[in-house]
């Protein structure tokens, strides 16, 4: 079968790669390119991101250590014009904005996809740790490493098109994997930041981006002002370090942008079990108006129960329990049990 697989220079992708071939199948590589290059020589980069020149020196040894051929896809533009504009539109907004959701559904598995299966690919795989059975999406068997909550913006038509190796392994059997074949990035750290940040300056970016970070007040619920802030594009729901002395923690509850006020208070506060969500994403053929799931609102949150109550294209949810932390802009993830059924994004609480 032909196989595209998209290729970051990393292990995880690299390990794909080899599981693809080993099974016999015909693999095509592609590298995307999302930032210019020169970016990551006027940016110190303070932590490991994707898509850097290292990166795309490392995929060509891999390819050429596997014998593949190797495409380099360069999307800056479309890129900047999608994922960056979303980004600085909902901070201008006052919103957390979760870009990596929307890069994996407009990028990764939109454009990237669709150039695969027009360059006459079956299928299309990558390194993410999640699984695609019969058209549905299934968190990994490493529940630790699962990648299936930013997974969850993919458009359902597109399902029966991937194949996602790594969902079948540990990250720790991955490493293995890469050490015992000799690939050189068996121990190659993960990225943890976004790929258009590399200094982990934000708030350079954003002011170099045209959004206005207008220092304000912070105030307890009562309204008594405690300090001030930066901009409160900076601050996101729940957020403890602001520079405050109370003589108790204190936290983020939520950001008036038409007084460019923070409230803040303690952390009982910022629990929430209600919430809407919108941009509603579906992963199943069928869910009814309403109906029972988990939901995770972070990558490393625990999930919990749920009723959900769909109307259009927006859904309120009422929890179990309290959540900490439900922030307008990040991602709502639904489950029924493995089965990814239905993502949105947070409008309130």
């Amino acid at each position: 079968m032909k196989i595209g697989l998209a290729l970051s220079g990393g292990v995880d992708s690299a390990v794909a790669l080899y599981s693809l071939l080993k099974e016999g199948h015909q693999v095509t590589a592609y590298h995307i390119k999302t930032m210019p290059d020169e970016i990551y020589l006027e940016k110190r980069i303070k932590h490991k991101v994707c898509c850097s020149p290292s990166d795309t020196y490392d995929a060509k040894l891999i390819a050429k250590k596997f014998g593949v051929e190797l495409k380099i896809i360069h999307m800056e533009s479309f890129f900047r014009n999608t994922v960056i504009s979303y980004f600085l539109s909902e901070h201008k907004k006052g919103r957390t904005p979760n870009p990596c959701y929307f890069c994996n559904r407009w990028i990764k598995f939109g454009k990237l996809l669709d150039m695969m299966l027009d360059d006459g690919m079956e299928m299309v795989s990558s390194g993410h740790y999640a699984r695609a059975v019969d058209g549905k999406l299934y968190k990994a068997i490493d529940k630790q490493k699962d990648q299936s909550y930013f997974l969850s913006s993919i458009d359902r038509s597109k399902l029966s098109r991937l194949i996602f190796p790594n969902g079948y392994h540990t990250k720790e059997e991955v490493r293995e994997i890469a050490k015992r074949i000799g690939i050189h990035v068996h121990n190659k750290r993960e990225s943890q930041d976004l790929c258009f940040i590399p200094d982990s300056n934000q708030k350079s970016f954003l002011q170099e981006n045209g959004v206005n970070l207008k220092p304000g007040l912070i105030v307890d619920k009562k309204g008594k002002i405690l300090g001030k802030h930066e901009g409160i594009n900076l601050y996101t729901i729940g957020q403890r370090k602001l520079g405050i002395a109370t003589g108790e923690k204190m936290y983020v509850i939520s950001k008036d942008s038409v007084n460019n006020v923070l409230i803040v208070g303690e952390k009982s506060s910022v629990l929430r079990r209600r919430f809407k969500i919108s941009n509603l994403n579906f992963l199943v053929d069928y869910l009814p108006s309403v109906f029972k799931a988990t939901v995770k609102v972070r990558k490393r949150v625990k999930e919990v129960e749920c009723i959900v109550t769909i109307l259009n294209n927006e859904a309120e949810v009422i929890a179990h329990e309290s959540i900490f932390a439900v922030t307008p802009g990040q991602v709502a993830t639904f489950y029924n049990n493995d089965l990814v059924i239905m993502s949105g994004i947070i409008d309130d609480s």
